[in-house]
């Protein structure tokens, strides 16, 4: 008998905020506490949707 393995289900980011790092870079994070983070390394980054 063969087994059939369940595909590992993906794991969505409810809700997805986009935000520019800098001139070449985008991130997607889950909720705004993150962004405190990203706002440390990157001052100039800016939340371009929610």
């Amino acid at each position: 008998m063969s087994r059939r393995r369940k595909k590992d289900a993906v794991k969505e980011l409810d809700p997805k905020i986009k935000v520019r790092l800098d001139s070449k870079t985008i991130i997607t994070i889950r909720d705004m506490a993150k962004l405190e983070f990203w706002k440390e390394k990157f001052p100039n980054a800016v939340v371009i949707s929610q």
